[in-house]
């Protein structure tokens, strides 16, 4: 704008000189019309704007590497002339709270109606909020600009990849509360079922020896009452921007969001009942999923709510341990960018745990030791190969 003004003032000059040489009307003349046609531009302008409206068209939902189109339109009371039209707009997404602008230019035509398109790219998972907070318009000469209030607010909700996972669980457990489903490597006081037989030790109730087996044998036989496999499980996931010194960046969560929701949704299609949860900020906060649709406010939950910027992968475990939720849950299924050995072997000896852990550039591992289980997930291709896994 100030090469306009530039470039203006500079004719405003030669003509005022050629004026003050010749001494003639004509350059005079011409001076006159330099002189008031900003003024009238201006003016024009400013009555303009007054009659113009900005609204949008913004698609509600997007998968996350989607490619949309935020639609802009324009209104107009009337059809003065109306010069450029400068949007700068917002991008918000309160999931990681990074924010990004655009700088959106609309040539008004004669029309009164107009529709302009930005193309805005899904990047990251997250609720992204669209603020439009003003309007420029210039006029037509490029001389004055004039600002007014936009108030233009818009959300869309940006899901994670959909994945399509076949989940096969190790233990196979129950969501109701009874069933004759029994857990083959656990064993409990469920007297109605035997799991097996064994030589005494001592510490065992006596109400468990087999006294007829015994007798016959002349040798002490305790059998193994069977434990119910309709435990609780949850899904814990863990999302962070750093742990200590190292920056986690958010393709890294976005794939624990994608897996997290994924792997929900496989179990429901097993019909098991499930629990998801995460810690925050020493607080746990957690979702049952029992139904298409308490799965679908889990999404929300997960997409809405901004994460730490910073925190340890021993803290969500320590949380976990230190409040009773270990009596709640028997089969934890833990999705993080990074974990501690020492407190996954420690939460590993109250629970069944199996640990998803986000990587770069190892492919999909699956270890076991220390009495869990990890599988190594590969951050750039598990859209891809994350297919079948074993829990």
């Amino acid at each position: 704008m100030w090469k306009h003004r530039i470039w203006y003032l500079a004719v405003v000059i030669a003509a005022l000189i050629s004026y003050l040489a010749a001494d003639r009307q004509e350059p005079l003349v011409l001076l006159c019309i330099l002189v008031v046609t900003p003024i009238l531009s201006a003016a024009l302008q400013w009555t303009a704007m007054r009659g113009i409206q900005v609204v949008t068209d913004v698609p509600g939902t997007c998968r996350m590497g989607q490619e949309i189109s935020v639609g802009f339109g324009l209104r107009r009371k009337s059809r003065m002339p109306l010069g450029t039209v400068r949007m700068q707009v917002v991008f918000e997404n309160v999931l990681y709270g990074d924010k990004s602008t655009a700088e959106v230019w609309l040539q008004p035509s004669e029309q009164e109606d107009m529709r302009f398109v930005y193309l805005f790219k899904a990047v990251d998972c997250g609720n992204v909020k669209i603020h439009v907070p003003v309007i420029e318009c210039r006029d037509l000469l490029g001389l004055f600009r004039f600002r007014r209030p936009a108030g233009i607010s818009e959300e869309i909700l940006i899901y994670p990849p959909e994945i399509q996972i076949n989940s096969e669980l190790l233990q196979k457990p129950e969501s109701k509360s009874f069933g004759e489903m029994y857990d083959q490597d656990r064993k409990g006081q469920d007297v109605s079922e035997i799991s097996g037989l064994r030589e005494y030790v001592p510490g065992d109730s006596m109400n468990s020896i087999h006294w007829k087996l015994s007798g016959k044998l002349d040798q002490l036989i305790v059998r193994e009452f069977g434990k119910p496999s309709h435990y609780n499980t949850l899904i814990l996931y863990e999302m962070m921007k750093k742990s200590g010194e190292t920056k986690i960046p958010n393709s890294y969560n976005n794939a624990v969001l994608a897996l997290t929701v994924s792997l929900s949704l496989s179990m429901l299609k097993l019909n098991l009942e499930h629990n998801v949860g995460r810690v925050l900020h020493r607080d746990f906060q957690v979702v049952p999923v029992y139904s298409i649709d308490t799965c679908e406010q889990m999404q929300l939950n997960l997409l809405c709510m901004p994460i730490a910027g910073e925190e340890n992968g021993a803290d969500t475990v320590y949380s976990f341990l230190r409040g009773n939720l270990r009596n709640d849950y028997t089969k934890i299924i833990y999705i993080t960018p990074c974990y501690e050995e020492n407190t996954a072997r420690q939460l590993s000896r109250e629970v069944d745990l199996t640990v998803i852990q986000i990587v770069q550039g190892k492919g999909m591992n699956y270890t076991a030791s220390a009495g869990y289980a990890v599988i190594s997930v590969d951050v750039d291709i598990y859209q891809d190969t994350m297919n079948n896994i074993t829990i």
